[in-house]
């Protein structure tokens, strides 16, 4: 299967360019981070956690359904997605990003091939993917269409709900440290400590927005996994993305 989780990712020290970016906005400090709260019944497993998580449970949605899929919502850029969009025959509209460079680029509410699903999303992954996507295995839904100001708390901001044949491989990607197996209420709780910066200082002084994003951060992840209200597992990984 495709491995979507950048958290995984890192404690299996698999660091791509995606990881990277997932940790771009980060300065030094200390960031407690939105719960990943997953839930079970009969028939379906929900799952809700924080912004960042959005493109990779996209991702994770995109590779695992099938048929047609309904997509709502918007996909932001400070690049000129137009030629892409009309590429993949999506229908949209354009509109300035309120307060914010770049646009929003409105997707109308369409049924497009669970392959072109996959598709946009590998191909814009680079960008902020604000909507909605539903097929017959589930559902992905956003709290707001819109990016959320950096720093603020962004909690339940994207939740995914899918049924229970897709919760092997969810567990693989998601709850890939987590020793349980029947479960009524899971929550991953993490607090990323970020230690040191290493800045191209010479890029510094040319482009600070572009030196920040290509510096390489190091620190620490702490790992808290509840289960049924009890602390199942506590762990540490050292990173440098």
């Amino acid at each position: 299967m495709t491995q979507t989780n950048f958290i995984k990712k890192i404690f299996a020290n698999d660091i791509t360019e995606e990881v990277h970016n997932a940790f771009t906005r980060y300065s030094l400090g200390e960031f407690v981070k939105e719960p990943f709260i997953v839930k079970r019944s009969k028939d379906k497993i929900t799952a809700s956690t924080g912004f960042e998580y959005l493109n990779f449970l996209q991702r994770f949605f995109a590779e695992n359904v099938s048929g047609e899929v309904e997509i709502d919502g918007v996909i932001e850029s400070v690049r000129d997605l137009s030629p892409k969009l009309k590429e993949l025959d999506l229908k949209f509209t354009v509109e300035r990003r309120f307060g914010k460079s770049g646009n929003k680029f409105k997707l109308t509410k369409q049924n497009i091939s669970a392959s072109l699903y996959k598709k946009m999303v590998n191909e814009l992954f680079g960008e902020y993917l604000l909507f909605n996507a539903k097929a017959k295995e589930g559902l992905l839904k956003l709290k707001k269409k819109t990016t959320p100001k950096l720093g603020s708390p962004t909690e339940k901001f994207v939740t995914i709900s899918f049924s229970n044949e897709l919760l092997p491989l969810f567990k693989e990607d998601y709850l890939f440290d987590v020793p349980a197996g029947d479960f009524k209420e899971l929550k991953v709780e993490q607090t990323y400590y970020v230690q040191d910066i290493d800045l191209d200082e010479k890029l510094l002084e040319k482009d600070a927005d572009l030196a920040r994003r290509k510096a390489q951060r190091r620190g620490e992840i702490k790992r808290i996994v509840t289960v049924d209200g009890k602390v199942v597992k506590e762990s540490k990984v050292k990173f440098k993305v």
